[in-house]
């Protein structure tokens, strides 16, 4: 092609046919303008269609943290609502007319202490914070997407802090019975139990066992809460990724 584009621009020298060469001139410069433009087009639209590739990835990575964050919340307020339940449950047990120390004692003993450690799906938004792919996201779902990770960071950080403060009581708890599994361990080596005589320290068990709950069912009543207002953010920022999939 280039050898045929140079026999024309000699033959047209060689007839001095000066107007028509600079017309021919003019057309060639046009044409190589047109396939770089072309070039260019065709440069950018392979360089979209791998952006828009990365960006449908990314969808689908935000699609399945975001619906694990969803089981877990669910889950999560499930639980925290079966103890919320059961700690009423003893509450309302001193509506009765007569309440035995020990019948508090084992009702509150059979309260679980522990709680689940709250964890979130975040490596897909801290993936795309750290490459910078951010810029990839729409404004409003990237926003959303920020949004819910600072919720999450608050709810995580609220209930380690209260968590804590529960921690300390389970801990004096276990200065004074030396673990939850001694008074069972006890029922068969009366010696033992005459030494220690657990009874002695009932008295202070109880008001440790009712700080502990206390400070766990106002935790968990605040966490549900926050994941409450967590899957109500989850479900606008699926409705509008799974909207931009469809476009």
């Amino acid at each position: 092609m280039i050898k045929f584009f140079r026999r024309i621009r000699q033959q047209l020298l060689t007839e001095n046919k000066f107007s028509k060469y600079l017309i021919y001139a003019i057309g060639e410069i046009i044409l190589v303008m047109i396939g770089i433009l072309l070039a260019l087009q065709v440069n950018n639209w392979n360089e979209n269609r791998k952006l828009d590739n990365r960006r449908q990835e990314y969808y689908g990575q935000l699609l399945d943290d975001l619906n694990s964050d969803i089981i877990f919340a669910q889950n999560t307020i499930e639980d925290f609502g079966n103890y919320i339940i059961d700690y009423e449950a003893y509450l309302d047990s001193y509506k009765n007319n007569v309440l035995q120390p020990i019948q508090v004692y084992e009702q509150l003993s059979k309260l679980p202490l522990v709680s689940q450690p709250f964890t979130f799906n975040t490596s897909t938004i801290e993936t795309l914070q750290n490459s910078g792919d951010i810029g990839l996201i729409p404004a409003n779902i990237r926003n959303k997407l920020i949004d819910l990770r600072r919720l999450q960071n608050l709810t995580i950080e609220r209930f380690e802090d209260t968590d804590d403060g529960k921690s300390n009581i389970s801990q004096n708890i276990s200065l004074l019975i030396g673990s939850t599994t001694l008074p069972k361990r006890l029922i068969n080596q009366p010696e033992m139990k005459e030494y220690l005589n657990p009874n002695e320290k009932m008295k202070e068990m109880i008001l440790l066992y009712e700080g502990i709950h206390r400070w766990k069912s106002i935790c968990q009543l605040e966490a549900s809460a926050r994941l409450e207002n967590m899957l109500k953010d989850i479900d606008t920022i699926v409705v509008l990724i799974n909207k931009e999939l469809n476009q």
